[in-house]
């Protein structure tokens, strides 16, 4: 049974499989589900060559707490490409440093603006969880569609952090903003983290 579960979150994460809509419904909290996919978000991605080989991989956190306690919970131990994976808690978005991914929560939605502006052209993935967060610059934003978590992405966002999205992601989208992006095929990437959900 457990491992079913675990399978029917890793498809939700992945492919957005309409049919195992109730599975997460049952089972996940939306903030299970975020956590899930903010972790995956990160092996579909094709990230520029850095100097930081040696250093951790890191998920920046700002104003969401309970993600940010379940991403500790259960990132340690797991890497991507090579490198440990680790949370950072911010404080302000000035902390945001050399995090990959940066994750803003919902009660922030009113600065998003000045947040975004704040990290713009920097080869960071900016994930959000506000109506409306793709015109603001970011380049994944969560909604909730008939109790599900979904995801929709903008192109020329990533395209302006130097950032190329596998068409697996794409796929998994369920709304992706093209507007005065360049429309190459988008990389197959493999993912090289550890498979599965996130679960302590």
């Amino acid at each position: 049974m457990i491992h079913c579960l675990r399978g029917a979150l890793l498809a939700l994460a992945l492919c957005g499989l309409a049919g195992e809509a109730r599975a997460q419904d049952a089972v996940y909290h939306d903030e299970e589900v975020k956590a899930a996919f903010l972790y995956h978000f990160a092996t579909f991605v094709q990230w520029p060559v850095t100097e930081q080989a040696d250093e951790p991989f890191t998920i920046a956190v700002l104003g969401a707490d309970e993600i940010a306690s379940k991403l500790e919970g259960v990132l340690p131990g797991r890497t991507i490409q090579g490198r440990p994976m680790a949370v950072r808690r911010l404080g302000s978005i000035d902390e945001v440093s050399d995090a990959a991914v940066l994750f803003i929560g919902g009660e922030l939605n009113a600065e998003l603006p000045r947040l975004i502006d704040n990290v713009a052209d920097r080869p960071l993935l900016v994930v959000t969880d506000a109506p409306g967060a793709l015109r603001d610059g970011a380049t994944i934003n969560f909604q909730v569609v008939d109790r599900r978590v979904r995801f929709e992405i903008s192109l020329p966002a990533a395209e302006r952090a130097g950032l190329q999205l596998s068409s697996r992601l794409l796929s998994a989208a369920m709304f992706v903003d093209t507007t005065g992006a360049i429309l190459a095929p988008p990389p197959a990437i493999h993912a090289t983290a550890e498979p599965g959900p996130l679960r302590r």
